[in-house]
């Protein structure tokens, strides 16, 4: 809903910032080419990246995203498919992000 987007979008705002593929993934502008783009100059291992404050990867803000690109998930899930059983913090994994913020 507007509100819960609204957090995210504060959140983000002022916590994203030491983590900038995060924030890339959380982008409305976000595309497949964004995406690749990152990883060819920082390398496959940034699909891995744990945000230190919620222990996030960079596939649980692509599924927060309402506007992430399939491809982009797909693009994410290629480089390496164990980011999806990844717990954060609240030991939540990317697809219950999914299912929360875009149903």
């Amino acid at each position: 809903n507007d509100e819960s987007n609204r957090r995210v979008n504060e959140w983000l705002f002022h916590h994203m910032d030491h983590a900038p593929f995060h924030k890339l993934c959380y982008n409305s502008s976000i595309t497949t080419k964004h995406l690749n783009a990152y990883i060819n100059e920082h390398g496959n291992d940034t699909a891995l990246d744990i945000d230190t404050i919620h222990g996030m990867t960079p596939l649980h803000m692509l599924s927060m995203n309402p506007h992430s690109p399939v491809d982009a998930i797909a693009a994410l899930l290629d480089i390496n498919v164990q980011v999806a059983f990844c717990l954060d913090n609240q030991r939540k994994l990317s697809l219950d992000y999914a299912r929360d913020y875009n149903f």
